[in-house]
């Protein structure tokens, strides 16, 4: 077994303590994985080890509000996307997906969801998959959601049904469980299958055991854009009915122009419930694209089928030719506006990065039939991007008081082992630090990312530099910070972050070389 040195001083250092106050240059001691001190002055005799700043800036771990690690840690723990962005901690299990609870009806869904991960799911439920993440020790701490959809995957499968009574009581008592192993509460995405498929009702009864352990209702909402403030309505109205005190509103976005304008509502719908006493917060991402399966924009009657029966459909090619046809329906426009990002499909590798147009102009094609023989081939594990956000909204969000930032992303390796990042994955952090801080000041911008989610997740002893909280620290360079993925080339870390302490263990130093350290007994799980 690894031990943590007696005494680790930092020096020499400008500390932002994460409160958001003003900070001061200064010291930190750490001692068995904590903050032992933190002052202007402090000894520099009787450590283990000295690190001298250099007149760095340090800050608390950066704490992603939005994640999707639930199983990328178990196959790549050194998270090296995450860690070099200087994320210490992640909320994983979002938008109604998480890694349990595992049954029958359930598995092999899951098990074709997370296909290029070639690991196989052999755990039933929350203290099963943290036994497994404690055997792989991976870099970050992690705290989980229990997803509705894959909750109502293990109770009901994925088809379009109404649920029993014995249905949702079940759901319920799995509910229980997970919230008993420490799941912060419960998340939606009411846009995925089979979240889709449930009524207000079916929520707000399954999600009695949430209020009653006084966690949180976080969802990715019905609707992001043409009927937004209903969305955020009917959230409002689930919470309250299923007796839940804090609802968390996902990536809190205006998706599409026409829907712009709207922001001004949002948040004075907001302000009213939270005035009533419901506690609202949010999170969002720093980017004006989206990301998620591109199986999204197909319609009706093909939007109600999972990825794998969509796949399967395809197959056959009669169902193929009614298929394409019906993509007539989509807008011109709508094809400029997505971007594929990863794919298995045979022959597209070269096309990562550019608009289902572009990709057809190059193919001497049409953009329906690009689509329809990426999902023939890949429905699952297809990714793309869509535009439709507004720069002024995002950087007015992101100001919000209960807003917090995050990635929205799985922690990804510098290859594409896993699949291609969003830029998110590896920029998000010092993208978050760089928008505000011209706004509101560094020390403000360090805190939406450190103790204002600790807080919002009630993740106790992180996200401040104060005596007795966890050792989780970043030593970065303002000046020097920048995200640098894009599109064309997502997994680029982050300039600017110098050397990153998880639990006291030093995970990375100098980022620009991808340097790793050991990566043993740092994590922590909720």
């Amino acid at each position: 077994m690894k031990h943590y040195p007696k005494s680790l001083l930092i020096k020499n250092t400008r500390i932002c303590d994460g409160s958001g106050k003003p900070g001061y240059s200064g010291a930190v001691i750490i001692e068995n994985g904590r903050i032992s001190a933190a002052a202007p002055k402090l000894p520099e005799t009787g450590h283990d080890g000295i690190v001298d700043a250099g007149g760095l800036t340090l800050a608390p771990g950066f704490i992603d509000a939005h994640g999707h690690s639930d199983l990328s840690c178990l196959v790549v723990p050194e998270a090296f996307g995450n860690i070099t962005q200087g994320i210490t901690t992640e909320i994983a299990g979002n938008c109604g997906l998480s890694a349990f609870p595992i049954t029958d009806l359930n598995r092999e869904h899951l098990q074709e969801v997370y296909r290029n991960y070639n690991i196989k799911i052999t755990w039933k439920n929350l203290r099963d998959l943290v036994s497994e993440l404690t055997r792989r020790q991976p870099a970050v701490n992690l705290a989980f959601f229990c997803g509705h959809n894959t909750l109502r995957g293990a109770v009901a499968g994925y088809g379009k049904s109404e649920l029993s009574n014995c249905q949702v009581q079940e759901m319920r008592r799995l509910l229980s469980d997970a919230l008993d192993a420490g799941a912060i509460g419960i998340s939606t995405g009411l846009l995925y299958i089979p979240g889709k498929f449930a009524t207000e009702m079916e929520l707000a009864e399954t999600f009695q055991p949430v209020g009653k352990a006084g966690k949180i209702y976080s969802t990715h909402l019905r609707s992001e854009g043409n009927k937004l403030v209903e969305a955020i309505e009917e959230a409002i109205r689930v919470a309250k009915k299923a007796g839940i005190g804090h609802l968390h509103i996902s990536h809190l976005k205006t998706a599409g122009k026409n829907n712009w304008q709207k922001l001004d509502e949002v948040i004075a719908l907001i302000g009213k419930e939270q005035n009533s006493g419901l506690q609202i917060t949010a999170d969002r991402y720093p980017y004006v694209e989206s990301m998620t399966q591109i199986s999204i924009i197909t319609p009706p009657p093909y939007d109600d089928l999972d990825s794998s029966a969509l796949q399967e459909l395809l197959a056959d090619p009669a169902e193929y030719a009614k298929f394409l046809e019906n993509l007539n329906t989509i807008s011109p426009e709508r094809w400029r506006s997505v971007r594929l990002v990863s794919t298995d499909g045979p022959g597209m590798e070269s096309y990562l990065g550019q608009n289902l147009e572009e990709i057809a102009e190059k193919r001497q094609t049409s953009p329906r039939e690009v689509l329809a023989g990426l999902l023939k081939t890949d429905s699952s594990g297809t990714m793309a991007a869509f535009k439709g956000m507004s720069e002024t909204n995002l950087k007015r969000i992101l100001q919000i008081p209960y807003v917090c930032g995050c990635t929205d992303d799985a922690a990804r390796p510098e290859d594409y082992s896993l699949g291609r990042s969003h830029p998110r994955g590896f920029g998000s952090m010092p993208r978050i630090i760089n928008l505000l801080k011209p706004v509101i000041g560094l020390e403000a911008a360090i805190a939406k990312i450190t103790s204002l989610p600790a807080r919002i997740f009630g993740l106790r002893n992180r996200g401040l530099i104060a005596p007795g909280y966890a050792a989780d620290l970043v030593l970065f360079d303002p000046d020097k910070l920048r995200d640098n993925a894009t599109f064309a080339n997502p997994h680029l870390p982050a300039s600017g972050i110098e050397k990153v302490w998880v639990n006291g263990k030093l995970a990375c130093k100098n980022s620009r070389g991808g340097e790793f350290l050991s990566c043993g007994e740092k994590q922590s799980f909720k």
